[in-house]
């Protein structure tokens, strides 16, 4: 997981807590998605 921790896809709730048991948001997955993009350079 700290790979893509590194890559600065996925940030979490705050700077040191991902909760990965909690339900995720819209815009949560929408900003994922951009920033996968975003690496990926797709966009």
């Amino acid at each position: 997981m700290e790979e893509r921790l590194e890559a600065g896809v996925v940030t979490g709730r705050s700077g040191t807590e991902l909760a990965p048991k909690s339900h995720i948001t819209r815009a949560e997955v929408a900003a994922i998605v951009q920033r996968l993009l975003q690496k990926s350079d797709l966009i």
